[in-house]
């Protein structure tokens, strides 16, 4: 008898060790409340480090969540232009390097300078994106353990040049996009987001976007705030990530309201127990409200061990073997349409 199917839909890969760490190093998560007793996984997070240990593992399939730090990045452009002498650069202080999206999810974005530095830092950044997405998509391509969700940040790029990108990898064979509305700084019903949402539903491409409350008044992706984005496009394929993270008492009265939205556990399964996330035992009545037929495991790798999370999952009070076995694997390959070997 075939081993039911072992998916992974909330990764992060770097290019190497020392950017994967550098990006653990500076991340931060205050959400949850006091720490429960987290443990953090020792990964870097590069390709070598996720192939040995998702192999090892047993996991079929893995979806990185590309999140391109465009904060780092336009401070990393304004610095190049300060030395470089270029007119209306000047000489700022960046202080500590910024924590962007892809090492700090709570993180607000930093004030960038106006005036025409400010613009062609934000070209560099655009551009940077793009470069970036073009690698996680072409380290896919090469690797049948991987799928991959590129980054997509409305702030920095216009509605055209998004849409020409992202049509241009999902041709290559990008499943979709993932977004962080709290860190990039927009709101999930932003309207510069419609052209993706178009092409995503004409292409048949997933949403992925982190969920959760903001910080200190800044942007949040809240359940309830993509309730508008759901009834403008009923055909958006929308993962919320981390089943509404802080905000997850939210998250049933959306997934009530909406069936076709689904979700990941990642992260919040991890810090079960916290101040301001579920219990064990709420967080399995959340997802049998829900229906495991809509959760789906994600471990948030490389800050969380993916075979813990899924003995966490296996752990969860009161669900059946079938919801546990949708959950770690099924829901998933339904939703993405993998092909997964008996």
């Amino acid at each position: 008898m075939a081993a039911d199917p072992l998916v992974d839909v909330h990764v992060h890969l770097y290019p190497d060790a020392r950017s994967g760490q550098q990006a653990k190093d500076r991340y931060v998560i205050w959400e949850y409340g006091d720490d429960p007793g987290i443990e953090f996984s020792a990964s870097t997070g590069d390709l070598t480090d996720l192939m040995a240990l998702y192999r090892q593992a047993g996991f079929d399939r893995a979806i990185v969540v590309h999140l391109f730090d465009t904060a780092l990045a336009q401070a990393e452009a304004m610095t190049r232009l300060a030395f470089s002498g270029a007119p209306g650069a000047g000489r700022p202080d960046l202080g500590p390097a910024p924590a962007g999206p892809a090492a700090a999810p709570c993180a607000l974005r930093p004030a960038v300078p106006a005036g025409p530095a400010a613009a062609e830092a934000m070209r560099a950044a655009a551009e940077a994106m793009r470069a970036s997405n073009r690698w996680v998509a072409a380290v896919a391509r090469a690797n049948p353990l991987i799928e991959v969700l590129i980054s997509i940040d409305p702030t920095i790029a216009s509605p055209d040049e998004m849409v020409a990108h992202l049509a241009e990898l999902a041709g290559a064979g990008v499943r979709g996009v993932k977004l962080h509305p709290v860190s990039q700084v927009f709101s999930p019903a932003d309207p510069r987001l419609f052209p993706i949402y178009d092409l995503c539903c004409d292409a048949g491409l997933v949403v992925l976007s982190h969920s959760g409350p903001g910080h200190r008044g800044g942007a949040s992706a809240m359940p309830a705030e993509f309730a508008p984005v759901l009834r403008q496009w009923p055909r958006l394929r929308l993962v919320l990530a981390h089943l509404g993270g802080a905000s997850w008492p939210e998250t049933a009265e959306l997934a009530d309201s909406f069936p076709q939205v689904v979700f990941d556990l990642s992260e919040i399964i991890e810090w079960a127990g916290a101040p301001n996330a579920p219990s064990a035992a709420e967080l399995a009545g959340l997802i049998r409200h829900v229906g495991a037929d809509r959760v789906m495991l994600g471990s948030d790798f490389p800050w969380y061990d993916p075979a813990r999370t899924a003995d966490r999952v296996a752990g969860l009070p009161g669900l059946g073997p079938a919801e546990r076995a949708a959950i770690l694997g099924g829901t998933a390959t339904r939703f993405f349409g993998l092909e997964v070997a008996a």
